[in-house]
């Protein structure tokens, strides 16, 4: 395939899958909306939210370890051997189920220790029944390990659509129960509708990849291509076991900060996850193709893949991160200010939902140059700058929350993300000499000048409407903004034809 056929196929795989993420975040909102109208922001929601963010952080640990480590092995084993590559696709179901029964067996026995951890401001009874949930939810872990590993078996053979799909799944299935049984039953309809949503991902997925593979399995533990995967999976473990106890320590500290307030950062967590939704999506599409590039010898391609997007990224989010930012009591108000949801859970959730707001690009940078890392087969130099990122993190976090409360946890997890994305563009060239930043210098100026135009038209909007609802202001806010940043970067865009290729899949 040619380089421009190539990249209007990457243009066109990453538009279909924006948006089904960008349809299954608005169902995400609403099924947000749906869930604090009903049951707002008390101590029982911050005890189901607390213990599904700990099965959810390890799922994601899980997941994120399972994608990156099985994608460019099994890219390349398909390239020689289709009967090997269905072999090792059904070695990892095999080998990963029975790490996640482990698991499960360890939180089982460990969540009275674990509830002890993560609410220590909590009483007996709360931390009791806190430990209750972790142990109904611990076996979801091994559901989600099988989507993880169809989805990562469709994303590898370019279909990336149906591992987003599952999110508008699990948004209608969650909505219908609460509207249906949610007054009747109260919030442990919220548990029930984990578990149908779970079950609901898996069996979707099972028939979306059916085609794509057949059960083939042969001494998994003594696979060479599983042994590749295990040892490329422990660094990418370790990594990713960091950030799991930094969100722990996160929760620690939010706990402490008064009832209700792990709640609000959970749905300012579900907001900011619009942004880094999508470009997660979009950079498994581009990490599929840089994967390839790789192993065919193609690192100028791929390199100037992952410049193209960098520049991309960086247009698209400067002025999405200032809107955040300068609008995020607006946001919150639009989204979930109604019914239980009270006037003080909406600025708790601003507060967050502020400091979340800084990440937007330096995620997009952490997600892309890390995948760069992985094409190459190299998990432990992520793993080394994700660490050292943490470890301000969590500093950052026990400080600033003294001081700012809400708003210093969620600032530090983003200057985390800004030390890790630098860190990353750093050390990606020890593997790829063609990344190159040399040549966006010119673009800056135009960057900054949308920027400021943003803050400003923001702050001047806020200051003459006042009065004018938050349905009606924000919306204006963003309409000014975009034209007036639009002016400011159209002609940028026209004439640098690295960002027009960028944007519509040329070169």
């Amino acid at each position: 395939m040619r380089s421009g056929e190539k990249n209007i196929l990457i243009l066109k795989k990453m538009f279909s899958v924006t948006g089904v993420v960008v349809l299954s975040k608005l169902l995400g909102f609403a099924k947000q909306m749906v869930t604090a109208g009903e049951f707002g922001a008390t101590i029982e929601t911050d005890l189901i939210s607390l213990s599904q963010n700990v099965i959810g952080d390890i799922d994601y640990l899980l997941v994120q370890v399972f994608l990156t480590a099985f994608v460019p092995i099994y890219v390349g084993i398909k390239s020689r051997n289709k009967e090997d590559a269905d072999r090792f696709v059904s070695n990892s179901l095999i080998i990963w189920l029975f790490i996640s029964a482990v698991i499960v067996l360890g939180l089982e026995l460990s969540a009275p220790i674990i509830s002890n951890i993560i609410a220590p401001s909590y009483g007996k009874i709360l931390q009791l029944r806190l430990t209750g949930y972790l142990r109904i939810y611990a076996p979801t872990i091994s559901i989600m390990i099988v989507c993880a590993i169809l989805n990562a078996l469709l994303k590898a053979n370019e279909r990336f659509v149906p591992g987003e799909f599952i999110s508008i799944i699990q948004s209608v299935v969650m909505i219908v129960l609460i509207r249906c049984f949610g007054q009747s039953i109260g919030v442990i309809i919220l548990l029930i509708g984990y578990f149908a949503y779970t079950l609901a991902d898996v069996l979707f997925l099972a028939v979306a990849s059916r085609k794509e593979w057949k059960m083939l399995i042969k001494r998994p533990f003594y696979d060479s291509n599983i042994q590749q995967m295990i040892s490329m999976s422990l660094p990418l473990l370790l990594g990713y076991s960091i950030v799991f106890v930094n969100q722990q320590v996160d929760k620690v500290i939010v706990s402490g900060l008064g009832d209700g307030i792990v709640t609000s950062v959970g749905y300012a967590a579900v907001l900011i996850n619009l942004v880094s939704t999508l470009v997660s999506s979009v950079c498994s599409v581009v990490f599929t193709y840089v994967s390839q590039d790789v192993a065919n010898g193609h690192e100028k391609r791929a390199a100037e893949l992952v410049m193209r997007f960098f520049v991309f990224f960086t247009t698209i989010l400067a002025p999405v991160s200032v809107l955040i930012i300068m609008n995020a009591a607006d946001i919150v108000r639009i989204v979930y200010g109604r019914g239980s949801f009270s006037d003080k859970a909406v600025m708790d959730t601003a507060a967050a939902l502020m400091g979340y707001g800084v990440s937007s690009a330096f995620y997009a940078y952490r997600d892309l140059f890390s995948r760069l890392h992985y094409s190459y087969k190299d998990s432990r130099r992520p793993m080394i700058n994700s660490s050292i990122g943490i470890g301000f993190n969590i500093l950052l976090s026990i400080v600033l929350s003294k001081y700012i409360g809400v708003l210093g946890v969620t600032l530090a997890s983003s200057i985390s993300m800004v030390i890790c994305s630098v860190l990353n563009i750093l050390s990606c060239r020890k593997h790829n000499r063609y990344i190159k930043f040399s040549g966006i210098v010119k673009y800056i100026p135009f960057w900054v000048s949308g920027i400021i135009v943003c803050i400003i038209s923001s702050w001047r909007i806020r200051a003459h409407m006042p009065g004018l609802n938050a349905c009606a202001r924000f919306p204006v806010t963003v309409m000014i903004s975009a034209i007036i940043y639009g002016a400011i970067c159209l002609p940028l865009i026209i004439k640098n034809k690295s960002i027009l290729g960028t944007i519509f899949g040329k070169r």
